[in-house]
């Protein structure tokens, strides 16, 4: 009669693998999905390989050695996928310590963007007090320098009724494109006298440069509060960290218990003595 089962050899895998549902049934620990079948055998091979057992019995403490020490792999890939999560989400977890404080950027790509505008700003502010009357600028350039001159001094361009240049008063900023280093300057004027101040673009360039220190120190400090955090997290939280060194040592037990019988199998076999009583001593000694 006919043994019955699949005879491919791709059959005999499928089959082999429906005991992983059952788990202790399963006679392969690969998970699928995250380990692969053909490291597990070329692992298994080595192992066995290096071991050499002859007879069933040193055949099954071979395999179970095999076994713990894959597992002891697993538990090395686990400690390094533990820590690079937590190495991801460092910038997520900052950026939710901040998120009440609106005077500090929440992330670096944030504070480059703000230190970014205050630089240009500044580029502009400087480049304004040397640039000639006729000197065009464009329509982005100009309006973001007005608003934000305007808006440091506390100043509504709208409700103050600020004594806007003719032209600007009538032009729809947005689609205006005839801005000159002197329009500029002219609207930047108009409005000092609202702000008390005579000199407002000297003021504006002064604080713009201030402004522009600030958002340094606000980056430098972010990156070494990264910094800082990523450095704590090197290691897993506590409760994990147990854990680990928990199963760890567990599976270095039976690592080396399967190894101290098989060995005692080998000799015994090469007619070497082998004593019944083993006793495997791991750690410090308890005080």
């Amino acid at each position: 009669m006919a043994k019955p089962g699949p005879k491919t050899e791709a059959g005999k895998a499928v089959v082999r693998l429906n005991a992983v549902q059952h788990g202790v049934l399963s006679t392969t620990p690969v998970i699928p999905g995250l380990e692969r079948e053909e490291d597990w055998e070329e692992h298994r091979a080595g192992v066995l390989a290096s071991l050499a057992p002859q007879g069933h019995m040193e055949m099954a403490l071979a395999e179970r050695v095999v076994l713990q020490l894959w597992r002891l792999q697993r538990v090395v890939r686990y400690e390094r996928e533990v820590i690079a999560v937590a190495q991801e989400q460092v910038e997520h977890d900052l950026a939710q310590q901040r998120r009440f404080d609106g005077r500090e950027p929440t992330s670096v790509e944030q504070a480059r963007d703000h230190l970014g505008a205050a630089r240009e700003r500044l580029r502009i502010l400087e480049s304004l007090a040397k640039m000639p009357d006729g000197a065009s600028l464009s329509g982005d350039a100009a309006t973001t320098i007005l608003a934000y001159v305007a808006d440091f001094v506390g100043v509504d361009l709208v409700e103050d009724d600020v004594p806007l240049p003719d032209v600007l008063q009538e032009a729809d900023w947005d689609d205006f494109d005839s801005w000159t280093a002197g329009l500029l300057r002219e609207a930047i004027d108009a409005i000092a006298p609202r702000a008390a101040m005579e000199d407002l673009l000297a003021v504006a360039v002064r604080k713009t440069r201030t402004s522009v220190s600030t958002k340094e120190d606000q980056l430098n400090r972010l990156v070494a509060e990264l910094d800082r955090m990523r450095r704590q997290r090197l290691l897993p939280d506590g409760p994990t960290l147990q854990k680990l060194v928990r199963y760890e040592a567990h599976l270095n037990r039976q690592l080396y218990q399967a190894l101290h019988e098989l060995e005692a199998l080998q000799a015994r076999r090469q007619g070497e003595p082998a004593p019944l009583a083993r006793v495997d001593v791991q750690g410090m000694p308890a005080s």
